[in-house]
């Protein structure tokens, strides 16, 4: 085989060529092709409205939670008052129903002994002004 030299061999043209002071000029033409950076500016006004939309987030939020609270709250809890007063005028219960239900237990439970001497029931009855009305009816 035979030694292939570089040096020797002719060598083959392109068709691009580079003028005269080409890469002497590139970087101030470059530069002034270059649109100039203007630094952004944030505006007061900018701001403003953020701080603006987070006040009225928390205001929204701070007047939407008791509304929600008050759709969406437990309302199987009946206070006993409520109970007591509907047992009272709409029920068609009567005491004998009720201690019906009861066992011996629960009405030894409600009841109680009074001691209260003869003197004294005698003198609350004097003193009251209304007994007339509470015999009479």
């Amino acid at each position: 085989m035979k030694t292939f030299k570089l040096d020797n061999e002719p060598k083959i043209q392109t068709g691009f060529t580079v003028p005269k002071n080409y890469f002497e000029d590139f970087s101030t033409k470059m530069m002034q092709q270059l649109p100039e950076n203007e630094p952004k500016m944030i505006s007061f006004f900018a701001r403003k409205k953020t701080w603006m939309y987070a006040a009225a987030a928390i205001l929204v939020l701070a007047l939407s939670i008791p509304i929600y609270n008050n759709y969406f709250s437990n309302t199987s809890e009946i206070d006993s008052a409520t109970l007591e007063n509907y047992i009272t005028y709409q029920s068609t219960v009567s005491d004998t129903d009720l201690v019906n239900l009861l066992d011996e237990q629960d009405i030894q439970k409600m009841s109680f002994d009074l001691d209260i001497e003869d003197i004294t029931i005698e003198n609350e009855l004097s003193q009251n002004k209304n007994l007339e009305q509470y015999l009479l009816n």
